[in-house]
């Protein structure tokens, strides 16, 4: 009884604390109404999430990078996570675990509830994010070939590489989206390395997105770059990039036939089987 007494004093406190960093975070907003848009940026990470998510950020530094990638693509599309930090989302993740884990553990009066619930409320509070990165990187994968085939066609005029991403920069689509963005924060730099500006603003944004084939699309323009032969390299590159998002499609269908026998044996079969053994094992189990 000492302990569920303790356990809801604690999600009390937490409560009570997350209302005030936020009812702090609105008074400063209100206040700060003609602050610099990074100030404002800073007020929104401060808050109790992000003060609980800092110390157990640093005992996960491997989930704490993938959170990180998520966040890059997640604050791409959504004005919402923006401003956003790992330890933001980490800090959810606990606070709301434990309340879900110990409102499990008190109402079930079971103390296997406890972790149980403390799972559910971890993977529910970061699934939001990782469908939307998800989501992104899906999209991105799919355009890829086709600004690649895009880009082939305004270099038949004899642009330069340069020329041709800030036209393609124009279109509709995340990856024009992202080269837009890229292009906006080159400020001068070089968009592909050098041995004399050293690594370019494309590349070096590709890897901070953590996207595999974004930072493979980074590598070969870089290469393409250097050549003569611009629309030949791209050519092939729509060629290789769309080979790849075929067979990558085709191991997702394979894989999602296997899942769906998996929930078909969990969800159906499983509970037949225990509806049989019920029925039938009841009336032998009262024989004797």
């Amino acid at each position: 009884m000492e302990a569920q007494i303790l356990l809801i004093e604690a999600i009390v406190a937490a409560g009570v604390g997350y209302t005030l960093s936020q009812f702090v975070v609105v008074m400063d907003r209100n206040a700060g109404a003609k602050l610099a848009k990074a100030d404002r940026v800073a007020v929104k990470e401060r808050g109790f999430f992000e003060i609980v998510g800092r110390p157990v950020a640093g005992l996960i530094p491997k989930y704490i990078k993938k959170v990180e990638r998520a966040l890059y693509w997640a604050a791409f599309v959504s004005d919402s996570w923006k401003g956003r930090s790992a330890a933001w989302v980490i800090g959810r993740q606990v606070l709301l675990g434990l309340a879900i884990g110990v409102g499990l553990y008190i109402f079930m009066e079971n103390p296997l509830f406890l972790p149980a619930g403390i799972y559910i409320g971890w993977t529910t509070m970061g699934g939001d994010l990782s469908a939307l990165a998800s989501r992104v990187r899906g999209r991105l994968m799919k355009e890829l070939p086709e600004i690649l085939q895009l880009m082939a066609a305004e270099s038949a005029s004899g642009a330069s590489l340069d020329t041709v991403i800030a036209r393609v920069s124009a279109a509709e689509g995340y990856v024009p989206a992202w080269l837009k963005m890229v292009l906006g924060i080159a400020h001068g730099r070089s968009l592909f390395s050098t041995v004399e500006t050293g690594e370019g603003i494309l590349l070096d944004e590709a890897f901070r997105s953590g996207d595999t084939q974004l930072i493979s699309f980074a590598v070969q323009l870089g290469f393409a770059a250097k050549g003569t032969q611009v629309r030949e390299a791209l050519v092939t590159l729509a060629t290789q990039f769309k080979n790849n998002y075929v067979g990558q499609a085709e191991m997702k269908a394979e894989q999602l036939s296997t899942k769906l026998g998996i929930l078909t044996a969990v969800f159906y079969f499983l509970p037949f089987l225990v509806l049989i053994l019920i029925i039938v094992g009841l009336p032998v189990a009262g024989a004797f």
